[in-house]
């Protein structure tokens, strides 16, 4: 616990150094306002001036900040994998009582914290519990929060470095895509966009509660396959 303590008394100095880092990391925070503040005078002037309510819209715009919160947790302490990459510093703390495997444990588990807390709070304050109850926000937060590791992963696999990072992170929004898609449009053949582990997700929220199991359940299976599959690539990096 006290090299955990540690590691993150290092990573906040770390982000407090990056202008980038610490827009990401209060990046959540303004997502919040957006929607709490923003969305409702938006609507307000979009009836006033074009008599088009935008109400029944806000939940799926909060989703789509919802999912993002993890994304920018994970590439927040994926851009700090890369610089101690970079840098040596996980060679030697291979060879420290933390180890490899202790220092990525800690690295993948504080992005999904901060984004269990955060999301549930999310979910709760943007009206989600009209649509959820207590149990299936939770549920539904830590599957989620899973995008955390995943954004860390894929970034410590496929980067060479934080340049190719950057670059990387702006195309992982394409996960949010069929999210979208899938939306507004109706039929069977909205399968093909199950390859993005955010669809699964949507699916149990806005799709007829019955099924909402079956998906969360596809959703971990989904999540889970996509971290093994990037940790296993990671590692072969690293030997």
């Amino acid at each position: 616990m006290t090299r955990d303590l540690y590691l993150i008394k290092g990573d906040l100095k770390i982000i407090g150094r990056d202008p980038m880092l610490i827009l990401s990391f209060v990046a959540p925070f303004l997502l919040l306002i957006i929607a709490l503040f923003l969305f409702p005078i938006v609507s307000q002037l979009s009836i006033k001036y074009f008599s088009l309510p935008l109400d029944s819209y806000f939940l799926l715009g909060s989703f789509f900040f919802f999912s993002l919160i993890p994304m920018l947790f994970g590439m927040i302490y994926g851009f700090i994998l890369l610089d101690e990459r970079d840098e040596g510093i996980i060679s030697y703390l291979s060879i420290t009582p933390l180890g490899k495997s202790g220092y990525l444990r800690t690295r993948m588990i504080i992005p999904v914290l901060a984004s269990l807390v955060f999301g549930v709070a999310f979910l709760i304050l943007t009206g989600f519990s009209s649509l959820l109850n207590w149990f299936e926000i939770i549920v539904i937060t830590l599957i989620v929060a899973t995008e955390a590791p995943l954004m860390l992963l894929f970034l410590a696999a496929f980067a060479g470095n934080k340049v190719e990072g950057i670059a990387l992170s702006k195309s992982f929004g394409i996960v949010l895509l069929p999210v979208l898609i899938d939306y507004f449009t109706q039929g069977n053949w909205r399968w093909i966009l199950s390859f993005s582990p955010l669809w699964w997700i949507e699916r149990a929220i806005f799709s007829l509660q019955e099924y909402r199991w079956l998906y969360l359940a596809g959703a971990t299976v989904f999540h889970g396959f996509i971290i093994w599959l990037l940790f296993s690539r990671f590692e072969r990096k690293m030997q």
